[in-house]
């Protein structure tokens, strides 16, 4: 799918939410992914939050279309795998086999945790009758903290699994590396049926 001709790539993901929320279809569901330089990425995520909540910044948000965000690091101490892991941290470094206790917990955690992190959206984030409809846009902020412990992919997989409906926006911290996603400088891929923002944000798109 082409990007839309906005000029700022901030802009564009913002746009293509918009429309998608009014019901253009995706290649699956309608999920959109934007690259954001990490070092800007809380600020972008404030900003997307203020977009929400607010009718102060363009493009203003249709009429029938809510968007709200949800926030990934607050989420994540919520859930039994984080818990378990930070009892576990200690006891598993005494371990000297073959597996280091950073390897068991980051197996740990990728096997588990965006499970975990829909299931905390559905049950106590996000109305049950909201993840039914395109028209409502969840923005699932701060995904840096959950590097390296789960990725875009998974969480959009798990989505798709559990048959959300909303429109799912994403930025995504890294960079665009042959029109791929490089989360946090590792290995570039598609995200596959995501529309992707082929630009990444940067700090002179937040400028007002």
């Amino acid at each position: 799918m082409s990007e839309t001709t906005s000029a700022s790539p901030y802009r564009s993901f913002k746009e293509k939410l918009c429309t998608f929320a009014r019901g253009q279809r995706g290649i699956r569901n309608p999920f959109v992914i934007a690259a954001v330089d990490p070092a800007v990425e809380h600020r972008t995520a404030k900003r997307l939050e203020a977009w929400a909540t607010t009718p102060a910044e363009a493009p203003a948000i249709p009429d029938g279309v809510t968007v709200q965000p949800i926030w990934l690091d607050e989420l994540l101490p919520k859930t039994d795998v984080y818990k378990l892991l930070v009892d576990l941290g200690e006891p598993l470094s005494e371990f000297e086999d073959e597996v280091s206790a950073g390897e068991r917990i980051e197996e740990t955690m990728q096997d588990r945790l965006a499970a975990e992190l829909v299931q905390q959206i559905l049950e106590e984030a996000v109305a049950e009758e909201k993840v039914k409809t395109q028209s409502h846009v969840l923005l699932l902020l701060n995904l840096g903290s959950l590097y390296p412990f789960s990725r875009a992919s998974e969480l959009l997989d798990e989505l798709d699994r559990r048959n959300v409906k909303s429109t799912i926006g994403i930025p995504f911290p890294g960079d665009v590396v042959g029109g791929k996603l490089s989360f946090f400088g590792g290995p570039s891929r598609h995200y596959y049926p995501a529309h992707q923002i082929n630009s990444p944000i940067r700090e002179v798109h937040l400028q007002r």
